[in-house]
């Protein structure tokens, strides 16, 4: 009898140690997160650390406040870092990185939606679609520039525009909008290209069926057909930068995305892929202009806000994914003995490319008198008022001024935009006594950020390279790039 009573205690312990075995093992199993039904993509184009950073900076000083003013993704609890060179380069372009940040997939310079061998490539969009979400692509450049372009279109050279207007067609996005429809004009003038205007590839897109709308109001209430909303369907013209623009202008990232946010909800029942590309901090990254690149990260924060927003209405469904394609202009601060004189960019309140158009209307207007473009420079920059200028820099810009009056004179060549040289001086004297500096006109190589909130974000941890975020959210989405 004891020894049945041993063996039935033995047996009894086998079994709870069993047990509790098994609830170890279950607890130690991953429970997949909940699939996220609305997914917001935001890509910073050429921001990185020292973009960020410095915006932090900067509002910070304009604000007179005594702690460091942070950035709302910045904020995010999962933060990471990843690489971004291609096949070809180093150092990427925005084609390249735009298809990985698509595809998953690295490509070469250039390349726009297709490998190295030119075969094309499933989206994180097509992902999007084939699970039923709507899509939804936002910028404030060309709605088929590099970017926004890597999530439909398809082509080994991204200056192809009017084929990739033909990719937009025929993709399943949504909702898309920008600020134009680049022309032929805006690439390589190379015989093999089809000579087109924006007017007509605006009338390719209406000829397509999709409503093409330049009011943002009217584009987000418009319900069962797609959508193109875009700020100049006739010409090749960009909207300004935040530092310039007027308190009433309508075309701007936050209002664009702000259609797209209310067209999708209400167009999407199985959830929406929301793509949002701060397009012109690219652009004035290559002008190595830091306080308009500050404002333009700003109105990235801001278009972000909107979806912090939205998540609060859908805690448990939004994921929010905030990154960049490159690093633009290598922009350093504090090199002047470990100082950053932030106050000293208070005095800049036009973007250099506002002085270079002012300079360019007062010599077509005759204006020589070098103390009238003086006052240019101490009203928008603060030079002379704010900022010391020596006599060897003024020397210098005076050489510049000389240069303006020339039938093809000397420019600098920020890639989207030319500056006259005595703007880009200027702007330097300025960025120097604020001690900070940049090192390219162009990209460099540095990591770029990766910031996410939302489901799934922990698994963004994981990411190492760029081609592994769109991986990482179609699967979270239950699909696989």
């Amino acid at each position: 009898m004891k020894r049945q009573t041993k063996l039935i205690i033995g047996l009894a312990l086998s079994i709870i140690s069993l047990c509790f075995s098994i609830l170890l093992i279950t607890d130690a199993i991953p429970t997949s997160p909940k699939k996220p039904k609305y997914v917001f993509y935001f890509i910073g184009d050429g921001m990185s650390f020292n973009h960020i950073l410095g915006t932090e900076l900067y509002n910070t000083e304009m604000a007179g406040a005594s702690e460091t003013l942070r950035l709302n993704f910045t904020q995010f609890d999962t933060r990471n870092f990843v690489t971004n060179y291609s096949t070809s380069n180093l150092v990427t372009d925005s084609a390249a990185a735009g298809t990985a940040l698509a595809s998953g997939v690295k490509t070469a310079n250039a390349h726009i939606g297709v490998d190295v061998d030119g075969n094309e490539l499933r989206t994180i969009a097509d992902v999007a679609s084939e699970l039923g979400y709507k899509v939804g692509l936002v910028t404030n450049v060309g709605i088929n520039h590099a970017t926004p372009s890597c999530f439909y279109g398809h082509t080994a050279d991204r200056f192809g525009f009017p084929s990739l207007v033909d990719d937009y067609i025929a993709s399943d996005v949504a909702f898309i909008a920008g600020s134009t429809i680049m022309d032929m004009k805006s690439g390589p003038l190379d015989p093999k290209y089809e000579r087109t205007t924006t007017a007509q590839l605006a009338e390719r897109i209406r000829n397509a069926g999709i409503e093409l709308c330049l009011d943002v109001e009217k584009a987000a209430k418009i319900s069962g057909r797609r959508v193109a909303l875009v700020a100049h369907d006739k010409e090749n013209k960009h909207v300004p930068y935040v530092i310039d623009r007027g308190e009433n202008e309508e075309h701007t990232l936050v209002n664009h995305a702000k259609a797209a946010i209310e067209y999708l909800s209400h167009e999407a029942e199985d959830g929406f892929f929301l793509m949002v590309e701060e397009g012109k901090l690219d652009y004035s990254a290559h002008e190595q202009d830091a306080v308009t690149t500050f404002h333009e990260v700003n109105e990235l924060a801001a278009t972000v806000e909107l979806a912090l927003e939205f998540a609060k209405h859908h805690p448990d469904e939004t994921l929010i994914v905030v990154t960049s394609d490159h690093e633009t202009g290598g922009m350093s601060l504090g090199w002047d003995h470990y100082e950053i004189r932030m106050n000293v960019l208070a005095a800049q309140k036009t973007s250099a490319l506002q002085v270079t158009k002012t300079f360019q209307r007062m010599r077509d207007e005759g204006v020589r008198d070098w103390n009238a473009y003086k006052r240019v420079l101490s009203d928008n920059l603060g030079l002379w008022s704010v900022v010391p200028v020596t006599k060897e820099e003024e020397k210098l810009l005076l050489h510049d001024f000389y240069d303006i009056f020339l039938k093809y004179g000397p420019m600098v060549d920020g890639l989207y935009n030319k500056n006259e040289f005595v703007t880009y001086h200027a702007l330097r004297i300025l960025n120097k006594h604020a001690s900070l500096d940049w090192t390219s006109l162009y990209h460099t190589g540095m990591y770029t950020p990766l910031f996410v909130k939302g489901v799934g974000e922990k698994a963004f941890l994981e990411c190492r390279d760029q081609t592994e975020i769109p991986k990482t959210i179609a699967s979270l989405m239950g699909g696989q790039l």
